[in-house]
């Protein structure tokens, strides 16, 4: 009887361990999709910023200078291309 007891009280706790480790595998795997979509909105943006940058360079003498905000930055942190 006090086989059966114990067997069944490991089983369930067996069972709650890997709800939790299967929730946490989940997590991981969101946490890992958003980075790469992250890392994939960064690279357009480097990809127009500089495809900008060569239009800029062939259209305007090297006086003129292209100030270009990336998203999110304040007016001080301009660049200048």
């Amino acid at each position: 009887m006090w086989e059966l007891i114990h067997t069944k009280h490991n089983s369930i706790s067996a069972g709650q361990e890997l709800a939790q480790m299967r929730e946490e595998l989940i997590n991981i795997g969101e946490k890992e999709r958003i980075l790469k979509e992250r890392n994939a909105d960064r690279e357009a943006y480097r990809y127009l910023l500089d495809a900008h940058r060569l239009f800029a360079r062939e259209g305007f003498s090297d006086e003129e200078l292209l100030n270009i905000c990336p998203p999110g930055a304040d007016e001080g942190s301009q660049l200048a291309a």
